[in-house]
């Protein structure tokens, strides 16, 4: 590929992530004030009128389990998560591009088993439902899986692109 046409790739990667990072990060938003408000209004009507939703834990647990893996992502593209590089960090700059490489497509190879298995385990899903929100297919919590994987893996794409031998 001619350094124009990678550039050009990379710079519209470059563009991807940044969508999907703003994105990711209003939805996480989004979610954590709408657990704040259910479960507040959960223990009012708890304390209050000794009633409280019934359907407040099982949808707080399900808006958690999305936080808990897209944040994951998040942290994945900040370059935020737990990292031991004592090795990598006395490996000379051609070492570091051979580590680069082993750890993204690793990593690849990882999510893609994530994203194909990930979705057929939510379609098996899609026809359960919750016990307590019967109108919820459990599909939609076991999508937190993949959706997850699918931005890291194009976050490993942008990645392989600014490797440099």
């Amino acid at each position: 590929m001619t350094t124009g046409k990678k550039n050009t790739v990379k710079a519209v990667l470059d563009a991807v992530v940044e969508y999907m990072t703003t994105g990711i990060n209003g939805v996480l938003f989004i979610i954590m004030v709408g657990m704040a408000l259910v479960l507040g209004a959960n223990i009012s009507m708890r304390f209050l009128f000794d009633s409280p939703i019934s359907w407040s834990n099982a949808i707080t647990r399900y808006a958690y389990i999305y936080i808990v893996l897209l944040g994951t992502a998040i942290s994945y593209i900040e370059g935020s998560h737990a990292q031991i590089d004592a090795v990598y960090a006395l490996a000379s700059p051609r070492m570091k591009a051979i580590f680069d490489l082993c750890h993204y497509l690793v990593m690849m190879f990882l999510c893609a088993i994530l994203i194909i298995y990930g979705i057929k385990h939510a379609i098996t899903m899609w026809g359960v439902h919750s016990p307590v929100v019967t109108s919820m297919s459990i599909g939609i919590v076991y999508l937190s899986v993949p959706i997850s994987a699918a931005v890291i893996f194009i976050f490993l794409i942008k990645k392989l692109f600014e490797i440099k031998f």
